[in-house]
């Protein structure tokens, strides 16, 4: 793969580039041709802009050395840009619709560090068989295995059917948006019984918030394929844009096991991974195992991330927990019940007729009392749900009213260490413990429970012990 002249991009990254740019003067061009004199300045800034981005092409030089990876620019400012292997956190492969029209394939560089999370560091694209074979070359160097393995001769942990997929989509959404759904889809119908006109602007809404967003899921997982291979793990999907990824099990920041209100119902989890830099086309943490049944879990865990199992002893929130957290729901319960009251209000005095102001009325006190009593019970399950708990290397937060989700945490991957506590949890010797990582979209914070500030505490103690004894893992803060 080294080579002294340096490799290029394949010559279809001036159009992907340039597409909108193109697309837009273009358009305008077509407006104004024969109306004005301003068309050929339009046709000029096109021609420019494609004399500009194939000149950045033609600089621009991709050089594999044994240790570390070049790009060097020379056009009016001279660049060079280098990434140690020892650096990157993970390898992937993108193909988007473009990428098929012209048999290419773009290959994401990222690295362990939190200035870039949200971007790849690099991005190259080569034909397909050239990205194929850089990125088997690369993954040797930087995961020591070939990556150049067989759909085939892989064998998944477990075989995500095309029902699987569409049980993911639909029922791996987060609950506020299928309550949303909900909502316009109730609303959808009985604008139907009552025969109004207004069906429009709700089925809009409920096509927009639940059948998008599914259809999206199902393109986006399929062919779902999750394997590991030595200490690297290889997730694979994607139906219009594919999506290929290697990364480390020493990457991984942090492992979420999610269950989402409906998944719950299902009895059914998923499994997110936090890797900095290898955050979804979609802003989202990378999925490695869709919904499964709970029973699988574990055994995912155990196959393909056992280096995050430990003993748990989880410590429940104590029973002081229960004021602070009455204190605030009962504050959530005041103020929507003044807003409740007030639109209620507005929305009596609107009509005339004192039977439907009546049937307003009787509306709008239902929705205050299925609103106070929603609260409580949150605020039920805030108290009960919240769990903490700590292993020699990784500690867990489990949280969610609605949606759950355990997140398991390696003390090296933390960054900052927040105990916070409301007037009334100091009086219990309550407090809050927020902690900040580096993940797949930058910055993370995963907050705690209340409970004892002597507990929460340990978290920070342990780690200075782990400096201290020399158990600190300098690769994990990506040193």
């Amino acid at each position: 793969m080294n080579s002294n002249d340096g490799f290029r991009h394949h010559p279809s990254i001036i159009l992907e580039q340039l597409l909108g740019a193109l697309f837009t003067l273009a358009i305008l061009f077509a407006v104004i041709y024969g109306t004005t004199s301003y068309a050929k300045y339009i046709f000029l800034l096109m021609v420019a802009a494609v004399v500009i981005s194939y000149v950045w092409w033609k600089r621009t030089l991709i050089y594999f050395k044994d240790d570390e990876l070049v790009i060097e620019r020379n056009l009016v400012s001279k660049m060079k840009k280098t990434i140690p292997y020892s650096k990157i956190a993970s390898i992937n492969i993108e193909r988007k619709v473009l990428n098929r029209i012209f048999g290419t394939s773009a290959i994401k560089i990222n690295i362990n560090s939190g200035v870039n999370a949200l971007n790849a560091e690099a991005t190259l694209v080569f034909s397909e068989d050239l990205a194929v074979k850089i990125k088997s070359e690369l993954s040797s160097k930087v995961f020591n295995n070939t990556d150049c393995i067989e759909d085939d001769v892989v064998k998944p942990l477990i075989n995500f059917t095309f029902k699987d997929i569409l049980i993911h989509s639909i029922f791996g959404m987060p609950t506020g948006q299928s309550i949303l759904a909900l909502i316009f889809l109730m609303w959808t119908i009985i604008s139907i019984f009552l025969q109004g006109s207004g069906i429009t602007i709700p089925l809009i809404l409920f096509i927009l918030v639940e059948i998008f967003p599914s259809l999206g899921g199902v393109i986006k997982f399929y062919n779902f394929k999750m394997y590991r291979t030595g200490d690297t793990i290889h997730v694979q999907h994607g139906m219009l844009q594919t999506y290929k990824s290697s990364f480390k099990i020493s990457r991984i920041n942090a492992v979420c096991i999610k269950q989402p209100l409906l998944a719950r119902l299902l009895h059914k989890s998923l499994i997110e991974l936090e890797v900095v830099g290898l955050s979804d086309s979609d802003g989202k943490k990378p999925t490695i195992c869709l919904l499964a049944n709970n029973n699988l879990i574990p055994v995912v865990m155990s196959e393909v991330l056992p280096e995050f199992i430990y003993d748990h002893f989880s410590l429940k929130q104590p029973a002081a927990a229960r004021y602070p957290i009455l204190f605030e729901y009962s504050i959530a319960v005041i103020i929507s019940v003044l807003i409740i009251s007030i639109i209620g209000y507005a929305s009596m005095s609107y009509f005339d007729d004192s039977a439907i102001s009546s049937y307003v009325l009787y509306v709008f006190l239902i929705m205050a009392v299925l609103t106070v009593f929603s609260l409580f019970i949150c605020a039920y399950y805030s108290y009960s749900i919240m769990e903490f708990d700590m292993g020699n290397d990784l500690f867990t937060f489990v949280n969610g009213v609605l949606d759950r989700e355990m997140s398991i945490v390696s003390y090296d991957r933390v960054q900052i260490i927040e105990i916070r506590a409301s007037h009334i949890a100091r009086h219990f010797d309550l407090a809050k413990c927020k902690i900040s990582l580096l993940s797949s979209v930058g910055e993370r914070n995963i907050s705690s429970g209340y409970f004892y500030e002597a507990d929460l505490s340990k978290i920070s103690d342990r780690i200075l012990e782990r400096l201290c004894d020399g158990e600190y893992d300098y690769k994990f803060s990506g040193a």
